[in-house]
């Protein structure tokens, strides 16, 4: 009984899975997306990242606090700033370093791609009337 039900609960998953997954030309434009939105980060054009923002952008800041905290457009700059010293995992010094290194997405990052939801490092995306955009952060140091 246990294994039967263990072996309906993993397709159950498979099938979510698959239905989830992202058509390749939504994918296509999330990436067409992803280019923009990598090239305004790695020069630190804030002008170009807010344009890319559905605000208030929300952000997490503890893994043990449900609060979240709303950023503006006029707060933006410094939050940006901030977040990309904030320290990173492995070899990278900090967060700009190791979002410099993510130019093009990974098998796994297209993985996390659906039609109107995509989550990318610390970052989650939604299709906000049509076009993609940046509406949560998690800012939590590695």
């Amino acid at each position: 009984m246990k294994s039967s039900l263990l072996s309906l609960a993993m397709c159950l998953l498979l099938l979510v899975g698959k239905a989830q997954r992202t058509s390749e030309p939504e994918l296509k434009e999330f990436e067409a997306f992803w280019k923009k939105f990598y090239t305004a980060l790695v020069k630190k054009d804030i002008q170009g990242v807010s344009g890319f923002i559905d605000f208030p952008l929300v952000v997490k800041k503890s893994l043990t606090d449900t609060a979240v905290q709303t950023i503006n457009k006029d707060q933006f700059a410094n939050f940006f700033n901030d977040y990309l010293e904030l320290p990173a995992k492995e070899e990278f010094a900090n967060k700009y370093n190791l979002l410099r290194a993510r130019k093009l997405l990974s098998e796994d990052d297209k993985s996390m791609v659906s039609d109107d939801a995509a989550t990318i490092e610390d970052f989650e995306f939604q299709k906000v009337d049509g076009k993609w955009k940046l509406v949560y952060v998690y800012m939590l140091a590695q």
